[in-house]
């Protein structure tokens, strides 16, 4: 799943009313993203949208917050991701072969 600078990953494209539907912003990286756990889905470049919008999300108990894969990674390939709204399910993300969690990778 390769992404870029101003995609969005939007659970509720295909998971709408199904989950807490989280809006993840890619800010920086993202050519070696796997996927993204939330509310037990695996989201993909399949949850990639254009035009995100901001309504009816549940949302989580740090959101927003921002997930640096440098932070503690140094073989990352630079994914910066900001959970923007939703998340109350956000589990993890796969990139690069790290995974990345809230509790150790945000910024």
């Amino acid at each position: 799943m390769a992404v870029k600078k101003g995609d969005w990953i939007d659970e509720a494209k295909n998971h709408e009313g199904e989950s807490c539907a989280v809006l993840i912003e890619v800010l920086e990286g993202g050519a070696g993203l796997e996927k993204v756990i939330c509310c037990g889905y695996e989201l993909t470049d399949q949850d990639v949208v254009s035009d995100p919008k901001a309504t009816g999300r549940a949302q989580g108990k740090a959101a927003p917050f921002i997930i640096d894969e440098s932070k503690n990674n140094p073989n990352s390939c630079g994914l910066k991701i900001r959970v923007v709204d939703g998340g109350a399910g956000f589990d993890k993300v796969y990139c690069c072969g790290n995974e990345l969690t809230p509790e150790r990778d945000a910024v």
